[in-house]
């Protein structure tokens, strides 16, 4: 179960040894918990504790973690940066539409991306030995003679 408020999410966690809910506020880099006793108190306390963290922020002159700005730096080397910006251009996109596009495509397939081939090739073995050789490999002048004779 998650909650959300204000635009931060928290989440939720029982503690049989305590008997007590508790959780803490997700996707930010400063730590904040909460606890209660029903899903009424925890939700209350995960409230209370975003408001009491953005106050004390205000108070200390720091800017409240905000997750979720929309906005974030990806280091992907050069190489696979200009294949992307190449590939986009192709496709008639900027590159951050086209990123965006990528990233919606991994979470709409839930993060796996899978490419799937079969090879199909008519050969007839004779042989054992000629068996052998193709478990071996291809390339061997023997497969070669093998693929080179009509069928």
């Amino acid at each position: 179960m998650a909650l959300t408020y204000n635009g931060y999410s928290g989440s939720i966690e029982v503690s049989t040894e305590d008997e007590c809910l508790h959780g803490r506020v997700l996707f930010i880099d400063d730590l904040i918990t909460y606890e209660g006793g029903s899903v009424a108190e925890v939700r209350t306390a995960f409230q209370d504790a975003v408001d009491r963290y953005v106050v004390h922020c205000a108070r200390v002159g720091k800017a409240a973690n905000k997750p979720y700005s929309g906005t974030f730096n990806v280091r992907i080397g050069p190489e696979l940066h200009s294949k992307a910006a190449r590939a986009a251009e192709e496709k008639g996109f900027k590159l951050n539409e086209f990123v965006k596009s990528a990233i919606q495509a991994a979470i709409d397939l839930d993060g796996v991306v899978t490419h799937n081939h079969q090879h199909f090739v008519n050969v007839r073995v004779e042989e054992i030995s000629e068996a052998r050789t193709v478990l071996a490999g291809m390339e061997t002048p023997e497969w070669r003679k093998v693929i080179a004779r009509p069928h």
